[in-house]
């Protein structure tokens, strides 16, 4: 029997939702600046603006398909899977995408107030990112005799 640890791995879905996390909170927050400096007289600031909410949707599709990818890549026999991330990031996607529509209509008011909630999920998002998906551990092979 060997007595030699397995390091812990990463997986590469973990760092894509680390980076996508990150760029949509920034992007957010950038928003509500753009959106209060149009509001503050310079226009040319709305078609900003409107490129930053496209980058945010593309940030949270991204988003969403990799926190599927990363529940079935934490997925174990013995552990139930988790879809908390899963389901945070498509409440963003859904945001962002009502967000756009609402934007696009110039519906100010629910434009407004879905921005000011959208930051804040994509802040709890990236808090369940960074302090739910650490390394997950390897499985130590079995030895002889031992069941799997």
């Amino acid at each position: 029997m060997s007595t030699e640890t397995i390091p812990a791995a990463v997986p590469w879905t973990t760092w894509v939702l680390r980076v996508t996390a990150s760029l949509g909170l920034f992007s957010t927050l950038l928003q509500g600046l753009l959106a209060g400096l149009f509001v503050t007289g310079d226009v040319d600031l709305l078609t900003v603006h409107s490129v930053v909410g496209s980058a945010i949707s593309l940030f949270a599709l991204l988003q969403f398909a990799v926190a599927f990818m990363e529940r079935r890549a934490r997925k174990r026999p013995d552990e139930p899977g988790s879809w908390r991330l899963t389901g945070l990031s498509g409440l963003f996607l859904a945001l962002v995408s009502a967000q756009i529509g609402l934007g696009m209509a110039r519906v100010v008011a629910p434009h407004m107030f879905l921005g000011v909630t959208s930051a804040a999920l994509a802040m709890l998002v990236l808090f369940v990112v960074l302090t739910e998906t650490g390394p997950v551990p390897a499985r130590k092979p079995a030895a002889a005799g031992e069941a799997l």
